[in-house]
This record gives C-alpha cells, sequence and structure tokens, in this order.
C-alpha cells in the first residue's frame, strides 16, 4: 500500500513539474529559476564525477545562503578540496511551493544531494514516499552513534524505528517581545505566564487606530496555523498534541481549544492582533510588522536574521524574549531538534553526502548560528555558541532572555513520538483552525470537527 501511495506521489509530482516548468519559462521568480537551474546543471554534475573529478554535492535549503549556510559550505570546500568533495547551496523558499519544487527533485533524481527538512511531519512524509535515504547502514558501518552527540532524544526523530536524516539544529523558541514598548508600558519580560496573562497583556500594548495602529501580537497565521498547538498546547500536553494515540486524534482536548480559543479571541474579539484575513490578503509577515513596530510581540525567534540586518530592517530597540504562555500548568519545555538534514535516496554520491552530514553536524554550524541557529551536537562550546548567536547584534538583542529561551538546553521538551498520518492529521487541523479564525465556525464546532476528520484517518 505505501509503495502504491510512493508511486501515486511520484506521478502527482512530476506532474506538477511540467506545470511549474511553463510558469518558470514565463519569467517566474524566487525558487523556481532556482530549482530549474539545478535540475538542468545536473547532468553536468555527473558527468565531471563520472572522469574522476572532484564531486560536486548539491545542499538544499530554506536559510537565505547569506544568513549562514553559504560561509558554511564554503568553509567545508577548503578543508575537503583536496578530498575530492565540494558542496554548493541551492536556497528554497519553505513554504508549500517551495518544497512541492524541492520533492519534485527529490523523486526525478535530479539536482539535489542533501536537504534540510523543518518538521518531524514532513520527514515522515517524505521517508515513507522514498524521498529520503535511511542511515541505518551508513549508521551500522561507522559504529557512528548520534545518542552520544544528541542524547535519547535522537531517537524520537527516527521514522518508524530508523534514522532518516541527522537533526542538527536545537529548535528552542518563545514569544518574541519589543523590550522598549514593554518597558514604556511598565511591564517586565515573563519568565513565566499564563494564556490568561498574555491575553491581558496583549490589550494593555494595543493602540491606536487604522494605519497608526499597533498590536500587542502578531500571530503569523499567514505562515503556519499549527503555531497554537506546536508551542502552546504542547507545553501542557508534551510532543503529540495530535494524538490521544495512534488510533485517535486529541484536537478536542481542552488544551487543545484553549490554545486556539487564544487565538480566535486575540484576532476577532479583542482586536490585539491582525485578524487572519488581514494576514494572508495583506500578506503580513513577522518582518513587516514586528520590525516596523506595528505590534509588541510576535510568535517565533527565526527571524533573529532578519533582527540582526539592520540595512533592510532598520530598528533600533532591543528584542527581548520570554517562554510561549501555558494553558494551566507547564510540564514540558517547547523545544527539540530541527533542521533535519536528509540525504537523497536516488542520489549517485551517497557516501559523499554522508561525509558533508557528519561535518556539519559536529563541526559545521557556526556560521549558521550567527543568524540565529542554535547547534543541536553537543560539540560546540556553549559560550562560543551564545558570542555568535549575539554577534553583530550585542545593541539589538537582550543578553539574559536570549540565552536562558533561545540557547540554554533543557531537560523536559515536549518531543513526538507518535508519527502515524502526521502530514494528514495537521491538515486536518489547519483546515478546522482557519475556518475557525475566519467566523466561518464556532473554536468549539471546528475542533470537533477536525476530530471527526483525522480519527476516519487514523481508524481506516
Amino acid at each position: 500500500m505505501k509503495r502504491v501511495r510512493s508511486v501515486a506521489m511520484a506521478m502527482t509530482l512530476l506532474m506538477a513539474l511540467s506545470l511549474m516548468g511553463c510558469g518558470a519559462a514565463g519569467g517566474g521568480k524566487g525558487q523556481s529559476s532556482i530549482g530549474q537551474t539545478a535540475v538542468s546543471e545536473s547532468e553536468d554534475n555527473q558527468e565531471q564525477t563520472r572522469s574522476g573529478d572532484t564531486v560536486k554535492l548539491r545542499l538544499w535549503g530554506g536559510v537565505p545562503a547569506e544568513a549562514g549556510p553559504q560561509a558554511s559550505c564554503d568553509e567545508f570546500n577548503k578543508l575537503y578540496q583536496d578530498k575530492g568533495i565540494q558542496v554548493e547551496y541551492v536556497r528554497f523558499v519553505n513554504d508549500e511551493t517551495g518544497n512541492m519544487k524541492l520533492e519534485t527533485n527529490l523523486l526525478s533524481g535530479e539536482g539535489v544531494d542533501l536537504y534540510m527538512t523543518y518538521s518531524v511531519d514532513v520527514l515522515s512524509k517524505r521517508a515513507e514516499g522514498g524521498m529520503a535515504l535511511d542511515l541505518s547502514e551508513m549508521m551500522s558501518a561507522e559504529k557512528y552513534d548520534e545518542v552520544s552527540y544528541l542524547g535519547d532524544m535522537a531517537k524520537a526523530y527516527y521514522i518508524n524505528g530508523k534514522p532518516y536524516s541527522i537533526p542538527t539544529k536545537l529548535d528552542k523558541y518563545g514569544i518574541v517581545i519589543n523590550k522598549k514598548m514593554f518597558d514604556d508600558a511598565g511591564i517586565d519580560v515573563p519568565t513565566e505566564w499564563t494564556v490568561d496573562e498574555f491575553r491581558e497583556i496583549a490589550k494593555k500594548l494595543t493602540h491606536g487606530t487604522g494605519q497608526q495602529k499597533v498590536y500587542g501580537m502578531f500571530w503569523n497565521s499567514q505562515q503556519d496555523l499549527s503555531y497554537a498547538m506546536n508551542f502552546i498546547a504542547a507545553q501542557t500536553l508534551g510532543g503529540d498534541p495530535m494524538y490521544k494515540s495512534e488510533k485517535e486524534s486529541n484536537f478536542t482536548d481542552p488544551v487543545n481549544v484553549a490554545a486556539v480559543d487564544l487565538v480566535n479571541k486575540m484576532m476577532n474579539v479583542d482586536k490585539t492582533s491582525p485578524s487572519h484575513t488581514d494576514s494572508v490578503t495583506q500578506k503580513l509577515s513577522q518582518e513587516s510588522m514586528f520590525l516596523t513596530g506595528k505590534c509588541a510581540m510576535t510568535i517565533g525567534p527565526w527571524m533573529i536574521r532578519s533582527i540582526k540586518n539592520t540595512d533592510e530592517y532598520p530598528h533600533d530597540f532591543i528584542t527581548a524574549f520570554a517562554p510561549y504562555p501555558v494553558v494551566g500548568k507547564r510540564s514540558y519545555t517547547e523545544g527539540g531538534y530541527g533542521d533535519l538534514l536528509c540525504i537523497n535516496p536516488k542520489s549517485q554520491h551517497a557516501k559523499e553526502a554522508w561525509e558533508f552530514a557528519k561535518w556539519y553536524a559536529a563541526e559545521g554550524m557556526m556560521e549558521v548560528a550567527k543568524g540565529g541557529r542554535v547547534p543541536a551536537y553537543n560539540t560546540y562550546n556553549s559560550k562560543a555558541i551564545t558570542e555568535a548567536f549575539l554577534n553583530g547584534a550585542e545593541n539589538l538583542l537582550d543578553a539574559a532572555t536570549t540565552e536562558s529561551v533561545l540557547i540554554k538546553p533543557a531537560n523536559n521538551y515536549a518531543v513526538p513520538s507518535i508519527t502515524t498520518h502526521s502530514a494528514e492529521i495537521k491538515k486536518c487541523y489547519t483546515d478546522e483552525v482557519e475556518k475557525i479564525l475566519i467566523g466561518q465556525e464556532s473554536t468549539k464546532e471546528g475542533m470537533e470537527n477536525a476530530k471527526l476528520a483525522a480519527d476516519k484517518i487514523l481508524q481506516q
């Protein structure tokens, strides 16, 4: 059955490639032209390596090259120049279109040797769809022990008991705060808060009307509708907030309902956050809202590289961080591992790709730390990581909360352990959350509908 599904997926994506090709021919921008370049150059790459020349790997990632990946690749290329391996970085946009482009190239076997996956549900889909190499044999042959670098949590990122990636980044997130706005309002940066306290603070920070309005919070819902579950509910429910078991979803749990209702009421009742409709139609972003002073708080610190980029986003206020607010009592710390580095099973250079993957995870992340990505492996000096993270932004980032919220490791992360139909189950959730946020149904109705749809998938 899985094989049939994989073949169907391959056909669908290959058809999509032909359609995208038409768009690219018409002068399309962004990752379409990048992907096209990678495909067209792959034949040259294969011809060179057949003649015994240097192997040229292609690494696809969602982070802009200038935010660290290019410098990291340059460092690898210097170290491995005499070993016959070089790597080229290809940036794709980490959205639906960009990931479709990546997966189309993976299934065609063209232009991708290694790539980053940014969530476990997507990793699960790619592993089961023949788009990620099972690393078991390579690890076994070298007695390579991920646990010695990552701890027992490494196995939480296995799919069906097998490693299809190397987690490279420590994901510790929290609410992003304009410290000047908090100071002006006489509000201390919280070290712990409930969702009710968070909601009230957002009200105090919201003021003005029309184009002059400053919102207390920006949820960034146009980018992802699962933040309430992944970042807030998970702190109470743990790493599997979508599941009650492998056969039953958990969307009607009071904690999940409360987390979604928080977002809904802040958008549509309190008006302390832009509505989901405005976020989509006006193409809002964390940069356009937070870094221009149009909101006091936002959801995710993956914008560190933009905070540092004062040429493009001029500002002089200090950004601080706070843990996500919690529903009820906190049982877990939001966090885990990310930037899941995978090898394309159709790569002709899997051995060389494995060499790069090991180097990058254990040695190559200091450059991307400057862009706000904390290495997951324990091979790095924590002080050096903090210095790299703050580098160039000492007057823009609050050092104490940056370290405590984003960098300092915890021992109670909300780590996922169930991946059954995870991409499909997540879609059941996000489809209904969108209806809730645009007023088509109540929070209670939407979460009940999400559960019905998800349970049907899990019990088939």
